[in-house]
């Protein structure tokens, strides 16, 4: 998302406005006692001196024998158990284990991935936005709702492949930012872990950001993992002469949704896909504006 462009985008829309009204699995129980060979009835050494000696040794080795291959084989599903526990203990169940395995995987992207092909970053109007009733009509007459969701079309992106770290830096979220997610078990809602074909797809749901003028990425709850776009980046391209009409801007951050698989035997991400939605609220002029951008991508290590 080039946010640069977008906002300078919204500000003119609200420029526009303003100047013109002014103007577990469980683990598999492994048996391990041996069972025991039937026992040979003794034999009477008076009355078979030459035979009782060998029917004996015949007797303990045939009993060993036994009782070797009864261990060999209780060591082999002691083997096949504690691989299929092993594997088990590796896909995440709870949230917090959801969180770090989500959080390993993720932030590996910018600095292993080989490319990261962008299948689109669409932006949307998330609800109608508050405009002051004495900018109602002027906004109508400017096609209202559907002249700005189509602004915000017009800004959006679609395909485009990108190799090089300082690339894909800038265009995997969170944009701009080393890293690809802070989040913690308490920044979300739910997180989940499900796997099909050696595949894991995990989805997380954050929870809410309420309004803020200092917000920044890597904090609250969304900007730790979603290109959340803080309010510093809105008030440093406000020009000077509309900070009068504008006022400072204030953000918060509704919601926010993540959906990634990863191939469970590597850990590398396959796909990722990105919902998150943003108000700017600009209290002076009494304009709210609220947004969404959707994005979704592919990685190859």
């Amino acid at each position: 998302m080039n946010a640069k462009k977008l906002i300078a985008l919204l500000l003119a829309a609200v420029l526009c406005l303003s100047f013109a009204a002014c103007g577990g699995n469980d683990e598999p129980e492994t048996t391990t006692e041996a069972p025991v060979a039937d026992s040979t009835e003794a034999v009477d050494a008076t009355e078979a001196p030459s035979e009782a000696e060998p029917t004996e040794v015949a007797s303990e080795a045939e009993s060993t024998e036994a009782a070797s291959e009864v261990e060999s084989t209780e060591e082999a599903t002691e083997a096949v158990s504690e691989e299929e526990t092993e594997a088990a203990a590796k896909k995440p169940e709870t949230t917090a284990e959801v969180v770090e395995y989500f959080n390993t995987a993720v932030n590996k992207v910018k600095t292993d991935a080989k490319s990261v092909k962008q299948k689109y970053v669409t932006n949307y109007l998330a609800k109608s936005p508050t405009v002051p009733s004495v900018l109602a009509s002027i906004y109508k007459m400017l096609g209202g709702d559907e002249w700005l969701d189509g602004m915000l079309v017009d800004n959006s992106h679609g395909e485009a492949t990108y190799t090089t770290k300082a690339d894909i830096k800038h265009a995997f979220p969170v944009e701009d930012q080393t890293w690809s997610s802070k989040l913690t078990a308490a920044d979300v809602k739910s997180a989940t872990c499900t796997e099909k074909d050696g595949v894991y797809t995990i989805t997380i749901l954050t929870k809410a950001d309420g309004k803020s003028s200092t917000i920044d990425y890597g904090q609250g709850h969304n900007p730790k993992a979603l290109t959340a776009v803080p309010p510093r980046v809105i008030n440093d391209n406000i020009p000077g002469i509309a900070t009068g009409i504008t006022g400072t801007a204030a953000m918060d951050y509704p919601y926010g949704k993540i959906v990634i698989t990863v191939d469970a035997a590597t850990g590398n991400v396959k796909t990722a896909d990105y919902d998150v939605q943003w108000t700017i609220n600009f209290d002076k002029a009494g304009a709210i504006i609220p947004l969404g951008t959707r994005s979704s991508y592919v990685v190859t290590f």
